[in-house]
C-alpha cells in the first residue's frame, strides 16, 4: 500500500473493527465513570498576600546610618541582607514553607485528628509530626507571582476547613513577622543605649579637657581660617566615628553586612585616625588625598593645634550625643509601636466550587489513552497477519522466538 492510500487503510481498519473498539471502550469507560463519581470532592482555598513593603522610616541618622537601619530594617526590611535577586516576597515564601510554621498550624488546627494520625502522635510525637507534615504538604502550596504577590493554596474535603487552615497560616506568618521585627527593634535599642553611654562618656571627657585647657591658657577666639581648620577636623572625626559605628553594627547583627565589610570599615577608620593625628600634630597628611578635605596651608602654633584637637573633640561629642539621644528615643517609640501586620489582598473564603476531581479531564484522558492503545493494537495485529500471509519467510524467525518464549513459561515436563 502506497503513501497515498495509507490514511484510507487506517480508516478501513477502524471501521472494520468498530464493534471491537466500542465494546473495549465501554468496558474501560464505564468503570472509569463510576470511579470518578465515587472520588471525594476537594476544595482549594486561594489566598493572596501583598508584597511586604519596606518598613524603613525617615528620621535622624547616626554616623551615616539611618535610625530605621538601627531598627533592624537594613537592606530588606527584616534586619538581614538579602542575596542577589532575592526579594522580601521570596523570604516570606521560605517562612511559609518552614517546618516551624507548618508544625504550628498542624498543632493549632487539629490537623492530626483530621488525618487519623492522633494514635501515632500519642505514641511518638516526632513520628506523628513527620507523617502530618507529609500529609500537609500534599495539600499545601505557596508561590510568588510574577508581580511579587504571595499566593497560598490549601486543599481539603471541607471548604470551611480549608478556610480555617488558611487563616491559621496567615496568623502564624503574621506572628513570626512581628516576632522578628520586635527582636530586631530590641537589639537596636540595646545597641543605641550602648552608643548613648559611649557618647556621654566622650562628651564628658571632651568637656573636661576643653575646660582644663581654657583654665590653663585662657579662652581662644579662633580666626575664620582656623575655624575652618577645626571644622575640617570635626568632619574627619565624625567620619571616623561613623565607620566604627557601622562596623560595630555589622558585628552586632544590627545591620546587613559581613565580616569583610566590617573589616574594611575598621581599616578605613584607622586611616582616618592617622590623618586626624597628623593634622592635630601639625604634620602634613600626605598620601591621604582621597579622604582628606582641603585643609588650610598655614601652619599654627602648638597651642593652637592642641586647642583645635580639644575643640574638635568637644563639638564632635556634642553632636554625636544629641543625635544618639534622639535616635534612642525614636527606637524606644518604634519598639513599643504596634508592628505592621501581613497585608492580605484576597482573604481566605469559600471557593464556591470544587477543585478536584476534574471528571471531564479524567474521562477525556482515559478515553484518548484507551483509544490510542486499542487502535495501535489493531494496527500491530493487522501487520502481523499480513506478514504471515504474504511474507512467511519474514515471520518464521518470529514464530520460532515466540515458541521459545512459550516454552520458558511452560511448567509441563518434557
Amino acid at each position: 500500500m502506497n503513501e497515498g492510500t495509507r490514511p484510507l487503510w487506517y480508516l478501513y481498519l477502524l471501521l472494520k473493527n468498530r464493534w471491537f473498539l466500542i465494546k473495549a471502550l465501554l468496558i474501560i469507560m464505564i468503570p472509569t465513570v463510576v470511579i470518578t463519581f465515587m472520588l471525594k470532592k476537594k476544595y482549594t482555598v486561594n489566598t493572596l498576600i501583598m508584597p511586604p513593603e519596606d518598613q524603613s522610616s525617615t528620621g535622624l541618622s547616626l554616623a551615616g546610618l539611618g535610625v530605621s537601619e538601627f531598627a533592624g530594617y537594613f537592606s530588606g526590611g527584616m534586619g538581614f541582607s538579602l542575596p542577589l535577586m532575592t526579594t522580601m516576597s521570596d523570604v516570606f515564601e521560605e517562612i511559609l514553607k518552614s517546618r516551624s510554621l507548618v508544625e504550628h498550624v498542624i498543632l493549632s488546627t487539629a490537623f492530626i485528628d483530621s488525618t487519623d494520625l492522633r494514635s501515632i502522635y500519642d505514641r511518638d510525637e516526632q513520628v506523628g509530626l513527620y507523617w502530618a507534615r507529609k500529609k500537609f504538604a500534599e495539600n499545601y502550596s505557596t508561590s510568588v507571582t510574577p508581580s511579587g504577590f504571595i499566593e497560598i493554596q490549601f486543599t481539603s474535603g471541607d471548604p470551611w476547613y480549608s478556610v480555617e487552615i488558611s487563616n491559621s497560616i496567615i496568623a502564624t506568618l503574621d506572628s513570626i513577622n512581628s516576632e522578628i521585627n520586635t527582636s530586631r527593634l530590641v537589639q537596636s535599642r540595646v545597641f543605641l543605649e550602648q552608643r548613648m553611654r559611649m557618647a556621654d562618656s566622650l562628651l564628658e571627657s571632651a568637656t573636661a579637657n576643653l575646660q582644663s585647657f581654657e583654665q590653663e591658657y585662657g579662652v581662644i577666639s579662633p580666626e575664620e581660617e582656623f575655624t575652618v581648620f577645626i571644622e575640617n577636623i570635626v568632619e574627619l572625626k565624625r567620619q571616623y566615628i561613623g565607620f566604627l559605628t557601622q562596623a560595630a553594627a555589622i558585628r552586632a547583627g544590627i545591620t546587613g553586612g559581613n565580616s569583610p565589610t566590617a573589616l574594611f570599615l575598621e581599616r578605613r577608620a584607622g586611616k582616618l585616625l592617622d590623618v586626624i593625628k597628623m593634622l592635630e600634630s601639625g604634620n602634613p597628611a600626605e598620601g591621604y588625598e582621597d579622604i582628606m578635605i582641603s585643609m588650610s596651608p598655614d601652619q599654627y602654633s602648638t597651642i593652637q593645634y592642641e586647642y583645635a584637637s580639644y575643640r574638635a573633640d568637644f563639638e564632635m561629642a556634642l553632636t554625636l550625643s544629641g543625635v544618639v539621644r534622639a535616635s534612642l528615643q525614636q527606637a524606644i517609640v518604634a519598639e513599643h509601636r504596634e508592628q505592621p501586620s501581613v497585608r492580605v489582598l484576597d482573604p481566605p473564603r469559600h471557593p464556591g466550587w470544587k477543585s478536584k476531581p476534574k471528571r471531564i479531564l479524567i474521562l477525556l484522558e482515559v478515553f484518548l489513552l484507551s483509544f490510542i492503545s486499542l487502535f495501535g493494537f489493531l494496527i500491530a495485529r493487522e501487520n502481523i497477519l499480513e506478514t504471515k500471509e504474504k511474507k512467511p519467510e519474514l515471520w518464521e524467525p518470529w514464530r520460532k522466538l515466540f515458541a521459545e518464549i512459550r516454552k520458558d513459561f511452560s511448567f509441563r515436563k518434557k
